[in-house]
């Protein structure tokens, strides 16, 4: 199930056109209903790089409560 999750989450990361940027997590192409993003980030580089970390942690929280209620 882990490797499942893992597949249909990715981070976008995004101009917010004023010369920073932004991450967002999304599944499969689309924001999640309820949007999970930060910023505003000095570049696109680093935007990704956080939007990593949180999409990893978020992922890890999603599979323990997978976990609990199985």
């Amino acid at each position: 199930m882990a490797a499942l999750l893992r597949d249909e989450f990715h981070v976008v990361v995004t101009d917010c056109g004023d010369g920073t940027w932004e991450w967002e997590i999304c599944r499969q192409g689309e924001a999640l209903p309820a949007r999970m993003r930060d910023g505003p980030f000095k570049s696109a580089e680093v935007a990704l790089a956080a939007g990593k970390i949180a999409l990893r942690e978020f992922l890890e929280l999603l599979e323990s409560e997978q976990e609990s209620h199985a």
